[in-house]
């Protein structure tokens, strides 16, 4: 594989302002729409609750709302319907302020306004220290699943916040949740392919026990909400629903252990991509095609965009897209040993990208990378052991 050079959000918009511990607040509601290749599938219907503090009064407010409003429907993936029937809803079931601004109370709000996820953006502080914080809560798990805060000093930064977080939550309502992972039973792989390479062979059986494989790749919008998590600044901006991509060895262990998983073994991933049948593709033994992989192209596709690809297990996209990121060294010769190399150089590199040939799409093909470097047609996804839980 090529080395390429190293980058180390129902209705929107009731206005309702009550002053509640300095706090001036604008509920707003929108439904998702399907945003073409970046999304397959049901779209995530999502509400949004924004609040400013008092120090910015009214205006503030207003002018925050405005900003997102036009955000939202800039991104594509929302549509701006009527603010009064979210403002009906709330006051004919006597909604109280506390309730839409407590997390806790996130259930019964969404259930209310019938979305899948509700998001908090508020402005805290004032002047040049103004800052704009978010939160991200699904609504069927009252889970946090994205936290975000943006300095916002002036007009231009609080502008500039508010688009990046329109674009974020458009990521995030057109990605599957990360951690939807897929049982992978045990067996005897037959390892290797006399098809292939001299770093392919011989083949050779490799047990290999049952375990739990994300059926999707790991996507930008999940990557970043993890690096700010860590203090760090996001990735490249990316469509919604993008695979990860331009991402270290290293990175991706660490995201991955931070789930409570890991990257999976070679022999892993193999046998998930092949199974006992000892497939040549994910998918059987017809080549490659557009609608089963994306391949010879000029960029990646969202992550959920192949089924037609998925293995019978439903793995999507171990084939094309992104290359994958996989927890053995590299060794061109650790097929003729009896075990993986302990240490090395070099990682391996499963599946060929969205920039491969058809032929590189086999799925006993290696290749390999630096752990520390990072290449625009590398991803990853993760893996845990069938017992354990994250």
């Amino acid at each position: 594989m090529a080395e390429a050079p190293a980058d180390t959000m129902a209705p929107v918009g009731w206005r309702h302002r009550a002053l509640l511990r300095g706090l001036a607040w604008v509920a707003l509601a929108a439904a998702a729409l399907p945003l073409g290749e970046a999304q397959a599938g049901a779209p995530r219907a999502a509400a949004v609750i924004a609040a400013v503090d008092s120090a910015s009064g009214a205006r503030g407010a207003g002018d925050v709302a405005a900003r997102l409003e036009e955000e939202l429907t800039a991104t594509g993936g929302f549509v701006v319907v009527e603010r009064a029937r979210v403002r009906d809803l709330l006051e004919e079931a006597g909604f109280q302020q506390t309730g839409v601004t407590a997390t806790a109370g996130s259930a019964q709000l969404g259930q209310l306004l019938n979305v899948d996820v509700l998001v908090y953006v508020q402005t805290q502080g004032a002047g040049r220290g103004r800052q704009l914080v978010v939160r991200m809560v699904e609504v069927a798990t009252g889970r946090v699943v994205g936290a975000a805060s943006e300095p916002i000093p002036d007009a231009a930064r609080a502008a500039a916040a508010v688009r990046d977080i329109a674009r974020r939550l458009a990521g995030a309502a057109a990605t599957p949740a990360p951690g939807d992972m897929v049982p992978i039973a045990g067996g005897t792989l037959a390892m290797g392919s006399d098809s292939a390479g001299p770093e392919a062979q011989p083949v050779h059986a490799v047990e290999v026990g049952a375990f739990l494989l994300d059926r999707f790749e790991v996507s930008q919008s999940a990557l970043d909400q993890w690096l700010r998590s860590e203090g760090r600044p996001p990735g490249r901006a990316a469509e919604a629903g993008l695979p990860a991509l331009g991402v270290s060895w290293e990175d991706a262990a660490a995201y991955c252990a931070a789930r409570g998983s890991r990257l999976p073994s070679e022999a892993e991933w193999e046998w998930a991509a092949r199974g006992a049948a000892g497939r040549t593709y994910p998918w059987g033994e017809a080549p490659p095609t557009a609608n089963r992989a994306r391949f010879a192209s000029p960029g990646p596709v969202a992550i959920d965009t192949r089924p037609a690809g998925a293995t019978p297990e439903g793995v999507q996209q171990l084939a094309g897209n992104a290359a994958e990121w996989v927890g053995d060294w590299w060794d061109p010769t650790a097929y003729s040993g009896t075990e993986p190399p302990s240490d090395g150089d070099l990682r391996v590199v499963r599946g060929g990208s969205w920039a491969d040939a058809g032929a590189d799409l086999r799925s006993f093909v290696r290749g390999y990378h630096h752990p520390l470097r990072v290449d625009r047609q590398i991803g990853f996804r993760c893996a845990r052991d069938a017992a354990t839980q994250p």
